[in-house]
């Protein structure tokens, strides 16, 4: 992806300000700025970015479902609950960087009107968004649950 993003930002944009263009105005003012070589450097970073969403959308519901393992294992029930539903902010930040993908892609190819710039900027802060909360929520989780490997059964018969 690096190679891609330096061209862009070579050619005055980075991919984050056409990711959050969200007018019209401004996604063709980047793209007339970029000319062909950012173009085409944006449509490597689309198809680059597709498998990467599948990674890290894998990454985050597998760190929080280690959360409710552990969880589990040392009975806080209701963490272990609360890991199970912040397992889906993974796949729901992932969906929300495809739907930018797909807006991203469609104006690439010149369907340079609206809704596609907002649908962009909007999944931009709606993965960005989700993909955080995950990341603390697993983190805290961890330090939660520390000192207990997981798959061990818990000590007490506490049920937070």
């Amino acid at each position: 992806m690096l190679p891609a993003m330096q061209t862009m930002a070579d050619h005055g944009h980075t991919v984050l300000a056409f990711e959050s263009a969200a007018t019209v105005e401004k996604s063709q003012e980047i793209l007339a700025d970029w000319g062909g070589a950012g173009e085409t450097a944006m449509w490597w970073q689309l198809a680059i970015d597709v498998p990467f969403l599948v990674v890290y959308a894998l990454l985050l519901a597998g760190l929080c479902t280690a959360v409710a393992r552990r969880a589990l294992a040392v009975g806080r029930l209701r963490l272990a609950r609360a890991a199970v539903l912040f397992a889906w902010l993974g796949p729901l930040a992932a969906a929300s960087d495809l739907a930018q993908n797909v807006s991203l892609a469609l104006v690439l190819s010149g369907q340079q009107t609206q809704p596609w710039p907002m649908i962009s900027a909007v999944a931009a802060r709606v993965t960005t968004s989700l993909a955080v909360i995950s990341v603390l929520f697993a983190a805290i989780g961890f330090l939660l649950t520390r000192g207990v490997p997981a798959g061990e059964p818990a000590l007490s018969g506490e049920a937070d």
